[in-house]
């Protein structure tokens, strides 16, 4: 069968090369969209002077350490509340609040604290503060009231550790977690395609398909798209009283320069997951599409005739004048 849709890669593959290839594909995807792009995370730093009671800290550090969050939370909030501090004591209880209250699942206060971090330390740390505040994000999105706007947020977030750390030790998990965005928005932008195809708005339907194609060719197998896509152009061209097809025509020409196995035979959509009335429908379209091709050529091949015969009479009629 040829085609030039490369099958869905899986993140398990175990050709390096290909999961590399594939990585890069997922990452260049979301680098494209200029809505995923941090442009910076640096802000100047601040001076907070003076030191407190070592033991205190060390409670704080120690309640923190046996993961008793609450209790340390409380204790490096009195710390933070009553005292004037090193920058480098300041910063580690800032980071270690936000840890605390991420570990309570308080995503929101955690996204509070670390964005201090990221505004005031650019110390090695930073790496940390910066995946630990698109995790915030990342596990806020499971609540379905986050679920839009944190998603855009720690792709965001990750595309720009990815870019500035390439050797981070979360890349791993980064490449997970963008995988599976990359596979949700895919999912949604069908959901949508189908809204707007089942509720017969063919044009916004034909569009969103035509988006799927472009983004997602090149890792998944994407006929079904296509066959949306054609249904609904038609659809369109129908409403719009444009029977000669033509750009159904094309897209159709370009459906099957995709899927055709041999001379005879093209991938059966019948094998497709289709419901049976997609299927008996994009198959009354195909043809009609071949009909109007023949009707088309006939049409072509009897003006090309009558061209000829008169060209032929003309000449006989010249001939015969000659002779006259």
């Amino acid at each position: 069968m040829k085609t030039n849709i490369i099958k869905m890669y899986s993140l398990e593959r175990n050709n390096k090369k290909e999961y590399i290839n594939f990585k890069n594909i997922i990452y260049n995807f979301f680098l494209k969209k200029k809505k995923f792009i941090i442009m910076n995370m640096n802000h100047p730093m601040i001076n907070i002077s003076d030191n407190i009671s070592a033991e205190v800290v060390s409670e704080a550090e120690y309640l923190f350490k046996n993961k008793y969050y609450k209790k340390a939370l409380i204790n490096f909030n009195k710390i933070i509340n009553k005292s004037f501090l090193k920058k480098e004591l300041y910063y580690n209880i800032i980071k270690k609040i936000a840890l605390c209250y991420f570990y309570l699942k308080k995503y929101d206060l955690a996204i509070n604290f670390l964005k201090i971090l990221l505004k005031t330390d650019n110390s090695d740390s930073a790496e940390e503060n910066i995946f630990n505040l698109g995790m915030c994000y990342y596990l806020q999105s499971n609540d379905y009231f986050f679920f839009q706007k944190n998603r855009m947020k720690y792709i965001k977030i990750f595309l720009f550790l990815r870019k500035n750390y390439p050797n981070s030790r979360y890349l791993p998990r980064i490449d997970k977690i963008l995988y599976n965005a990359f596979i949700t928005l895919k999912k949604k932008k069908e959901s949508i395609g189908m809204y707007y195809f089942n509720t017969k708005k063919y044009n916004s339907s034909r569009i969103v398909f035509k988006q799927i194609i472009n983004d997602y060719q090149d890792i998944f197998k994407i006929q079904k798209d296509y066959i949306y896509m054609i249904i609904s152009q038609y659809k369109v061209e129908k409403e719009n009283k444009n029977y000669s097809f033509e750009e159904t025509m094309k897209l159709h020409n370009t459906y099957l320069q995709l899927f055709l196995e041999n001379e005879n035979h093209f991938i059966y959509e019948m094998n497709l997951s289709l419901p049976s009335k997609i299927k008996k429908q994009f198959q009354k379209i195909e043809i009609h599409l071949i009909l109007i091709k023949k009707i088309t050529q006939y049409l072509l091949d009897l003006d090309n005739n009558n061209n000829n015969n008169n060209n032929n009479n003309n000449n006989n009629n010249n001939n015969e004048f000659k002779k006259i």
